[in-house]
C-alpha cells in the first residue's frame, strides 16, 4: 500500500513554525486548527499551501500516461489502467478528473485568506497569492488536457451561492483562464529556487507548454488553423526564453542522474516533487514496478544463465518495460560517417554485418503462440559484429541511462541478460518459470535509484523524487513553437541542446520543415520518455496536422497511437534477432484511435445528469 508522503520543504517549514504551531495546537479541540490561526502568519499559511502541492502529482515523471502509447509495454495494473483508452473502449461515463473542485477550493482559500490576513506583509501576500494561482492553474490544466473544459471557480463559494455552475464553453476559454493565472503567478512569484516549490521560472516553464496545448485546441473540434503570428506562439517563446536567459538553470550532462539520487537536485530541474524516506517506501514509488522478481531457482528451472550473485536482490513486481518501438528511436553513430546518427538498423555497420529477412531456426530463437515476426536478421559469416555491438556501440547516451537491455551495465551488482536462455528474459514468463519479468526483454533504468538498501523491496524506506519540468523540456517547447512559426534554424538549434548534452550525438542538420519535425519528434520522445509527456504531445501534434503528424490533416488519425508494440528476441550467442508483434498480454496488440472523439475525453455523464449546466457533452461522446 502506498504511504502518504511529505516533501522536504514541508518538514522544514513545520520545524520553522514549531513554536507557533505548538502554541496553537495546545488548545481544545485538539483535532482542529481554526482558520484565524492558519492565516495569522506566513509560516502557518505555508503549511496549508505546502499540503496543496499534491496537485502537482498529476504532472510527475514515472509511467504516467506512457502506457497509453508504445513507449512502455505493460501487464496487470499498468495494462489495466490504459487498455480501455488504447483500445477505444471508453464510453461517455468515463471520468478523467472533471471534478477537481476540492483542490480548487484549497487554492481559492490561499488566494482569499492570505489577501484578507492582517498579519502577513504585503510582499509576502503577493508571493503567496501568486503561489495559489500557480496551483489553481495547474489543477485546471490537468483537467483541460483530458477534457478541454472546466468549471471555473475563482472565489470561495458559500452554501447560499448557486452551486450549479456552468463549465467553460470550449478549450479556448479554458486555456485563457489558465494562462491568466500563470501570468499572474509569474508576476508575483519569487525567483529564489527552493526544491519542490514553485517560483517565477517554474510558472514560465509550464506556461510555455500550456500555450502550445492551447494553440492545438483552438476552434475545437474544428482544425486549429494555426497562424505563424499567433500571440500564443509569441507567448510560448517569450516564456521559454525567460527561463533560458534569466533562470540560471543549466543543462545536465548526467542525464540519468536527474532521475536517481545522484543528481536529484540538478541545476537542470526547474520543478521536482521530493519525498523523504521517513514515510516513503519502495512500493510507494515507480521502482516497485520497474524491478523483476527472479532468483536462481527460477533461472535454473528455465535453463538460463548466468547465475545471479544474490538470490534475493530482485523481489519486486515489474509490470512494464520499454518496447522495441521506443528502443528504435535511440540513434547510433554511423561508423562510416561519424557526423551522422541513424537508427541502429540503418547504420553502415549494420548493413555490412546483417542478413535481413532470413529464417531463424526455432532452436536459436523460438516463437510464441500468437506472435508474428516482422523483422529478422543474422550476422553474416566472417563479421566480427554481434547484435549486442550493433545495438550498443556509439548509441545515444540516453539509451543506457534510460533502459536496461541485454547485458548492459550491472544493476544492483547483477548482469541481467534478456536474450534467449538469459536470466531475466521474457521467456521465463512465457514458459511459466517467473511471472514478474518484463514482457519486452528490457527494463526501465530511468527513475531507478541505485542506492536502495539492502535492495528494492516492499517496505524498504527510500528517498525519491519526480521531475515535473526541467530546462531540456523548455528547450523542446521552444523548438516546437519555432517550428510552428516556420523558423527551422532556431527550432533545430533549440532541440539540438538536448540531443547534444543529453544524447551526446552529432547535431541534427535538418534544413526543411519536414526533416526538422521528424528529428524534433524523435528528440522529444527520447528525452522526455517516462516524464508524462508523449501521449499529450501526440495529441497536440495530431491537432496541428501536416508535418507534425505525418502529413495528415489537422485533427486526423495519429499513426503512433495505432501502431502495435514490438519486442525483440536475441539469440543466446547474439548472432541473430527476431522482432515480433503479438498480444504479449491480453490485448496489447489492439491499438485503435477514433479521431472524432479521442482528442478530448467526455465530461462524465453522471456530472451532466446532476447539473445540465456542465453541458453540452464533448463532441461524439
Amino acid at each position: 500500500m502506498k504511504k502518504n508522503t511529505i516533501t522536504t520543504f514541508t518538514i522544514l517549514s513545520l520545524l520553522a513554525a514549531a513554536p507557533a504551531c505548538k502554541k496553537s495546537l495546545n488548545t481544545q479541540p485538539f483535532d482542529k486548527i481554526s482558520e484565524d490561526v492558519i492565516w495569522s502568519t506566513k509560516a502557518n499559511a505555508e503549511t496549508f499551501i505546502f499540503s496543496t502541492y499534491g496537485i502537482m502529482n498529476s504532472f510527475a515523471s514515472g509511467p504516467g500516461t506512457d502506457p497509453r502509447t508504445t513507449n512502455t509495454l505493460g501487464f496487470d495494473g499498468i495494462y489495466g489502467g490504459a487498455e480501455a483508452i488504447f483500445t477505444e473502449r471508453t464510453d461517455r461515463n468515463t471520468d478523467q478528473g472533471f471534478n477537481n473542485w476540492s483542490a480548487i477550493r484549497r487554492c481559492n482559500q490561499i488566494i482569499t485568506k492570505v489577501g484578507e490576513s492582517a498579519n502577513i506583509s504585503a510582499a509576502d501576500k503577493t508571493a503567496l497569492i501568486a503561489e495559489g494561482k500557480f496551483l489553481r492553474a495547474m489543477s485546471y490544466f490537468n483537467v483541460a488536457r483530458s477534457i478541454g473544459r472546466i468549471v471555473w471557480i475563482d472565489k470561495l463559494l458559500k452554501p447560499e451561492d448557486d452551486l450549479k455552475l456552468p463549465s467553460t464553453a470550449n478549450p479556448t476559454e479554458t486555456y485563457a483562464l489558465i494562462i491568466k493565472d500563470l501570468e499572474d503567478a509569474i508576476a508575483g512569484l519569487p525567483t529564489a529556487k527552493v526544491a519542490g516549490r514553485a517560483n517565477k521560472y517554474a510558472a514560465a516553464a509550464l506556461l510555455s507548454e500550456v500555450c502550445l496545448q492551447a494553440l492545438a485546441y483552438k476552434n475545437y473540434p474544428a482544425a486549429p488553423a494555426i497562424q505563424t503570428n499567433d500571440p500564443l506562439l509569441d507567448k510560448a517563446i517569450a516564456n521559454a526564453q525567460l527561463v533560458i536567459n534569466e533562470g540560471g538553470y543549466t543543462m545536465e550532462p548526467d542525464y540519468g542522474g536527474m532521475f536517481n539520487e545522484t543528481k536529484a537536485t540538478s541545476g537542470e530541474i526547474i520543478f521536482g516533487i521530493y519525498r523523504k524516506s521517513i514515510n516513503t517506501n519502495v512500493d510507494g514509488t515507480p521502482m516497485q514496478l520497474f524491478t523483476p522478481n527472479i532468483n536462481n531457482d527460477r533461472v535454473n528451472q528455465y535453463g538460463g544463465s548466468p547465475a545471479l550473485n544474490s538470490n534475493t536482490v530482485f523481489e519486486a513486481w515489474v509490470q512494464h518495460g520499454p518496447s522495441q518501438n521506443i528502443a528504435d528511436e535511440y540513434l547510433v553513430k554511423d561508423q562510416a560517417d561519424p557526423s551522422k546518427a541513424l537508427p541502429w538498423d540503418k547504420t553502415s555497420q549494420y548493413l555490412a554485418a546483417i542478413n535481413e529477412g532470413v529464417a531463424i531456426p526455432t532452436d536459436k530463437i523460438p516463437q510464441a503462440g500468437g506472435e508474428t515476426a516482422v523483422k529478422t536478421g543474422m550476422i553474416k559469416a566472417g563479421s566480427t559484429e554481434t547484435v549486442w555491438t550493433l545495438t550498443n556501440t556509439g548509441r545515444d547516451a540516453r539509451w543506457r541511462a534510460s533502459i536496461i537491455s541485454d547485458s548492459t551495465d550491472r544493476h544492483y551488482g547483477e548482469l541481467l541478460t534478456t536474450c534467449i536462455k538469459g536470466n531475466a528474459t521474457r521467456w521465463m514468463k512465457i514458459n511459466g518459470m517467473a511471472y514478474y519479468v518484463s514482457l519486452s526483454n528490457m527494463y526501465w533504468r530511468k527513475g531507478m535509484y541505485t542506492n536502495v538498501s539492502p535492495r528494492p523491496y516492499v517496505g524498504i524506506p527510500t528517498d525519491y523524487h519526480y521531475v515535473v519540468t526541467r530546462l531540456g523540456r523548455v528547450y523542446l517547447n521552444l523548438a516546437e513553437a519555432y517550428l510552428l512559426k516556420g523558423d527551422v534554424p532556431n527550432a533545430v538549434a533549440a532541440f539540438n541542446k538536448t540531443r547534444d548534452v543529453h544524447g551526446k550525438l552529432p547535431l541534427s542538420a535538418a534544413t526543411t520543415a519536414a526533416e526538422a519535425w521528424k528529428d524534433y519528434k524523435r528528440e522529444r520522445r527520447v528525452d522526455l520518455v517516462m516524464e508524462n509527456d508523449y501521449y499529450w504531445s501526440l495529441l497536440r501534434w495530431g491537432r496541428y496536422g501536416g508535418n507534425a503528424n505525418h502529413g495528415n490533416v489537422a485533427g486526423g488519425t495519429i499513426p503512433e497511437l495505432t501502431e502495435v508494440p514490438r519486442v525483440m528476441d536475441i539469440s543466446k550467442d547474439r548472432t541473430a534477432f527476431s522482432i515480433v508483434q503479438g498480444p504479449f498480454y491480453s490485448s496489447n496488440n489492439v491499438r485503435n484511435f477514433d479521431n472524432t472523439r479521442r482528442y478530448l475525453f467526455p465530461i462524465a455523464q453522471g456530472y451532466l445528469d446532476q447539473n445540465p449546466k456542465f453541458g453540452p457533452q464533448n463532441p461524439n461522446w
